[in-house]
């Protein structure tokens, strides 16, 4: 396959028109005309993914955020987008049109959270974003807070109103806290999300809200699992990078 068909391919189950107009979701480096041999993933195409793209001869990078975001105003050989272009290395960035898709981001995290989704319910509407879920054995926000932890693999996960009893929960990947009033408005007891303010954990305490921050590397790098299923058969070689990984730290 080339570039161009693996981006086909990818545009038929998250159509790249969706993405929000500030994204900059697509191809990104490289020849869409080139001959993809070896596929590697990613959520971020950092400059170790970068080098590690070149050290295995890869054809393609596929990731979910743009490596390419803000405009380039130099073309610095340490920046991730340089050093792919400059050993011909392809780059295919999904992002919004992802998260927003039927069957996209969104709706695996729920999958593998375990949840029951609320059929065709999005939390923002008018761009599809987020999904809601009705739990089938209501628990508490510290109980739910635990479960996310374990599913996902977090270090660590912040909530408040821990007694507060959920029934339907939002779910949004990556940064999704500023929507917590359209998941209360849609009768959600709680959202899943990563990434939250401190002002959203008080705006949303104040309002009798819980907010579960499972962390913006933890609800969307299970991307990686999602594209492999998809992607496996399209290569020789398809895996996840080594590089591929929470680049905060805790103590």
């Amino acid at each position: 396959m080339t570039v161009a068909e693996i981006y086909e391919l990818i545009n038929s189950f998250a159509p790249f028109d969706r993405q929000e107009s500030w994204d900059n979701s697509g191809i990104l480096t490289g020849d869409k005309k080139s001959e993809v041999n070896s596929i590697m993933l990613c959520l971020d195409i950092t400059k170790a993914v970068a080098i590690e793209a070149v050290k295995k001869g890869v054809s393609v990078v596929i990731s979910h955020h743009p490596v390419i975001f803000s405009p380039l105003k130099s073309l610095d050989d340490q920046n991730p987008a340089v050093i792919l272009a400059s050993h011909g290395i392809a780059s295919i960035c999904m992002h919004t049109s992802f998260d927003v898709a039927k069957g996209g981001l969104n709706d695996f995290l729920i999958r593998k959270l375990n949840l029951c989704a609320v059929p065709d319910l999005a939390i923002e509407c008018e761009t599809g974003l987020g999904r809601i879920a009705v739990l089938d054995n209501p628990c508490t926000v510290k109980e739910l807070s635990q479960m996310v932890k374990e599913m996902l693999g977090c270090a660590f996960v912040r909530f408040n109103l821990a007694d507060k009893t959920v029934k339907k929960v939002g779910v949004i990947s990556g940064s999704g806290s500023g929507y917590f009033k359209e998941a209360r408005d849609k009768g959600c007891d709680a959202l899943i999300t990563g990434d939250v303010k401190h002002s959203d954990f008080i705006d949303a305490e104040n309002s009798g809200f819980a907010l579960v921050d499972a962390g913006h590397y933890y609800t969307e790098n299970i991307i990686t699992e999602f594209l492999y299923e998809r992607l496996k058969d399209c290569a020789q070689s398809v895996f996840i990078a080594e590089e591929n990984a929470d680049k905060t730290q805790i103590i």
